[in-house]
């Protein structure tokens, strides 16, 4: 038996086209959001698929864009690779529920290799863990899906002077914090754009693009988060957001858009 996140991301591989690799998924209730299921974990699942369809490369950047939102219940997901050389592989997956796509992931995949590297620490931290507490604003089930303690002072509250939320996050179980993982995390907040505009506005998510640095050391390590959006024009504010060890050490990086109109 897996953890809780291993069981509810859990894809079969299925008969299917040639070309491309096909999965049946349940997509669990527990991760219920604002809109239906929430889009980072739906995200993980698609991702998992890829994996499987592509074990001997690691998963770099994911490119998700959220067409409608998906519901508890069987769904299929369909992998195929846009081009596939030595080192890169570009795939896509769709997730489907009905004969109808939820959403789409573009991921770039590489073969492990040694190059030249250089990382700069994160620019900005939330406070310490002491200071962050337990997220209870909204009763949105995904956010009992994780360990997270947010920075009280970015709560969200639609008055705020800057949209921003910050705070840390760590699986529940004792697990490895892999690719999946890290794109459920990657969208976990609570939305910045809650900080100016009230919900809904601010929390639907067009786009979703999150890039993989390395993997956290400890499978228990709290990651801290920052998440901001400084710039909302024509119903779309872009936030970019982080999520690194406490040493600064970044390990994946955010960009979405949301829709604020």
């Amino acid at each position: 038996m897996g953890t809780q996140f291993d069981d509810t991301t859990t894809v079969v591989r299925v008969p299917g086209d040639a070309g491309q690799a096909e999965f049946a998924a349940e997509l669990d209730p527990a991760w219920g959001s604002l809109l239906g299921l929430h889009g980072g974990y739906v995200a993980a699942v698609a991702v998992r698929a890829v994996q499987e369809a592509f074990p001997d490369r690691e998963v770099r950047t994911v490119t998700t864009s959220f067409l409608r939102p998906a519901q508890a219940g069987p769904a299929r997901v369909t992998v195929s690779a846009i081009r596939s050389g030595r080192s890169f592989t570009t795939a896509v997956a769709r997730v489907s529920q009905g004969g109808r796509d939820a959403l789409s992931v573009r991921a770039t995949l590489l073969v492990p290799v040694a190059a030249a590297a250089w990382a700069t620490p994160v620019p900005e931290q939330p406070p310490s863990l002491d200071a962050c507490v337990p997220f209870t604003r909204f009763s949105i089930g995904h956010f009992s899906r994780a360990d997270f303690r947010i920075d009280p002072a970015t709560v969200p509250a639609s008055d705020g002077s800057e949209a921003r939320v910050a705070g840390y996050i760590r699986p529940l179980e004792d697990r490895e914090i892999d690719a999946p993982w890290l794109i459920m995390a990657g969208d976990f907040f609570p939305p910045s754009a809650f900080r100016r505009v009230a919900p809904p506005a601010g929390g639907v998510s067009i786009d979703y693009t999150i890039h993989l640095h390395q993997a956290a050391p400890d499978p228990g390590q709290w990651l801290a988060g920052v998440f901001s959006c400084l710039n909302n024009t024509g119903g779309i504010a872009l936030e970019h957001g982080t999520l690194a060890t406490p040493g600064g050490a970044i390990v994946a990086e955010t960009f979405q858009t949301r829709w604020t109109g």
